[in-house]
């Protein structure tokens, strides 16, 4: 199969794709180093760390392009502040933690393998005012710093990833600034 068909192929499940990446969202729950609350559809426990407060803070996320064979999409990253003070964001990390792939079967599997997550830049702080919700685009980050997910393009027909379903977890530090 030419490399220009199965790219036309990709582009209607790619489509269904970009529709549920868009609802990739994860909320952080919990205390410090406190059990987290049940997943669910869309969502996985994470890790935030208020360094001073048992308080947790809120990440969602949603790419901005559709992913396919061989392209990364940048995630739009949504932090909600519960915090009187403004919040200072560091050391965000994302993962694939659960696939979901209607389509596959033993001759078309697809597996988390089949998925990358390209990290935020290390550079990537970012201050979320009181009792505030904004996203990296909100807060005039530089879409080369956000985070990225994407399907790795592998010398195998993929169509088993059609219309796959990513559930995201995301972490990081939170420091409320007095």
């Amino acid at each position: 199969m030419s490399r220009s068909v199965r790219r036309r192929d990709v582009l209607g499940w790619s489509m269904a794709v970009l529709g549920l990446a868009l609802l990739l969202r994860l909320v952080i729950y919990g205390p410090i180093n406190g059990p987290h609350c049940p997943s669910r559809i869309g969502a996985g426990p994470g890790a935030s760390t208020p360094t001073d407060s048992s308080a947790s803070f809120t990440i969602a996320g949603t790419t901005v392009a559709p992913i396919s064979p061989g392209v990364m999409a940048p995630i739009n990253l949504e932090v909600t502040n519960p915090y009187d003070i403004p919040l200072l964001v560091t050391d965000v990390s994302v993962t694939v933690r659960d696939l979901s792939a209607p389509h596959a079967d033993r001759d078309t599997p697809c597996v988390i393998g089949d998925y990358a997550v390209d990290q935020a830049s290390s550079h990537l702080v970012v201050t979320v005012a009181a009792r505030a919700t904004r996203s990296l685009d909100d807060l005039g980050v530089a879409p080369g710093t956000w985070p990225r997910v994407g399907m790795v393009d592998r010398p195998v027909n993929q169509d088993g990833c059609k219309g796959a379903s990513l559930t995201l977890d995301y972490a990081a530090t939170g420091t409320p600034q007095r």
